[in-house]
């Protein structure tokens, strides 16, 4: 008798835990929940005491919020950097656009890792680049996870890649 009661509990305790796995990570949980899938403000972005986030912004862009690298100035209109982007997003796997902006340049996607498909975030800005004529533009990319404390330098990894990448996109327009 108590090894069958020993059974149910652990069957109960694994499909409390594979729901929880199914709707915390399933495709439809991608979007806006609270502070993920939603558009960032980088103008009051304020970062969390946890490492597992990275920044790469502009001068001035996020005055409340400290950004790990600078972005570069593209010597492309904002539209083709934009576009640029979205090329090198689409190339990246598991990756899904969230939100774009009606002008097109605020984006928010999501990547899954792809394992256990854990979902990172990441809000993308491109603007004109400061003092300029309207021929160059620059890119804030803020990637987070939603879960954990530490991501083992995933999200650093992915914005030095992108803009790698995005170099090489952009230089091409």
């Amino acid at each position: 008798m108590a090894k069958r009661l020993a059974t149910a509990v652990l069957a109960l305790v694994l499909l409390a835990a594979a729901g929880w796995y199914g709707w915390q990570l399933g495709p439809w949980a991608d979007g806006a929940t609270g502070e993920y899938g939603v558009p960032v403000d980088f103008a009051s972005l304020e970062r969390k005491a946890s490492p597992n986030q990275y920044l790469v912004a502009p001068g001035g862009l996020t005055p409340r919020a400290e950004p790990d690298a600078a972005s570069p100035v593209f010597a492309v209109p904002p539209d083709g950097l934009r576009d640029a982007f979205l090329t090198v997003a689409a190339e990246a796997p598991r990756t899904k656009l969230l939100n774009r902006s009606a002008d097109g340049l605020h984006l928010t996607l999501v990547q899954r890792s792809a394992l256990l498909r854990f979902p990172d975030y990441i809000d993308v800005a491109v603007q004109p680049a400061p003092g300029g004529n309207g021929d160059g533009s620059t890119i804030a990319i803020y990637s987070r996870s939603r879960f954990g404390y530490s991501d083992l330098g995933v999200n650093r990894k992915r914005v030095e890649d992108w803009m790698a990448a995005l170099k090489t996109k952009a230089a091409s327009r």
